[in-house]
């Protein structure tokens, strides 16, 4: 590529198309790129996803759709985190969505992933990571369709800068009917529902990765919270999230859920890790869920 990039004179463009199109690796050899998108960019001398606009994605879309758990991992990689998940590499097309192993299986050899760490060859199981900007882009496309096709009136920048600029109370109204709308057609299953809400939020604030650092399940304090947002400027709001689901054999009202996860905030310290790096505007934000109904408390 060192060849190419100069003798078509895309020197002040070099770091971009590697950002935009490296990232594979075959073997042992890294630094492989997108060669349909190179060949393109060369053409047309624009940086764009190239390669990930030649389909229609429908089966990408289809897994993102219905799988909480995809979502949330997948949202866990736009943030530039990497994953270890168990890879299928004799990927069964029929039923995919319903078998994980598949699902990373079809990224993973499709390239919408590639593998960073080989962590258990018997059991299968692959740290993997996005490889470009260019998928990057496609998946975070995808997620940003998902919600804006079921948002209806509801805008979803307004929503989230809502939330930033603390107008809690037009925030919560307007993540109320977003939750009415979006569940609405959704089942969601008691055994997953937390990982399903978890995920969905979680999706939703992929729109702040340019603002704010967003950080899953890390540790902080004596615990693991379940998001937290991080302003990039010091000054700005910064925000502690705590999804529960109603747990029928303990709670009998959403407001004892709301009370018992704020009670685990508190006792865990979920704080300390802003608090220690000098930030000082922190909000902590519960969201308790019964079925598709939802509740918040904010303080």
């Amino acid at each position: 590529m060192e060849k190419v990039i100069k003798d078509f004179g895309v020197e002040k463009d070099k770091e971009e198309i590697k950002k935009w199109y490296d990232g594979y690796v075959v073997g042992n050899q890294k630094g492989i790129y997108n060669p349909w998108s190179i060949l393109n960019y060369l053409a047309d001398r624009e940086l764009m996803p190239y390669w990930v606009n030649t389909s229609s994605n429908d089966l990408i879309k289809l897994i993102l759709k219905n799988s909480s758990t995809i979502k949330e991992k997948i949202e866990r990689l736009l943030l530039g985190e990497t994953i270890e998940v168990k890879i299928n590499l004799e990927t069964v097309i029929v039923g995919i969505e319903q078998n994980e192993d598949n699902i990373w299986g079809l990224l993973l050899g499709t390239g919408y992933l590639k593998v960073i760490e080989v962590v258990d060859l018997v059991k299968k199981i692959y740290k993997v990571g996005i490889p470009n900007y260019e998928i990057q882009y496609l998946f975070e496309e995808i997620i940003d369709d998902w919600f804006r096709n079921k948002v209806m009136g509801n805008d979803l920048n307004s929503i989230l800068q809502d939330l930033v600029d603390l107008k809690i109370k037009e925030f919560k109204k307007k993540f109320e009917v977003l939750v009415r709308q979006m569940f609405s057609y959704m089942d969601v299953g008691e055994n997953t529902a937390e990982n399903f809400y978890h995920a969905f939020v979680l999706g939703m604030l992929v729109g702040l990765k340019d603002t704010y650092y967003i950080n899953s399940n890390r540790e902080s304090g004596f615990g693991r919270y379940d998001i937290m947002l991080e302003p990039k400027d010091k000054t700005k709001n910064s925000f502690i999230m705590e999804f529960k689901v109603l747990e029928d054999e303990e709670e009998k009202t959403i407001e004892e859920t709301i009370e018992n996860a704020k009670k685990q905030i508190e006792e865990k310290k979920y704080e300390e890790n802003l608090k220690e790096r000098g930030f000082t505007n922190i909000t902590k934000m519960i969201f308790a869920f019964k079925g598709k109904e939802v509740k918040m408390e904010v303080y």
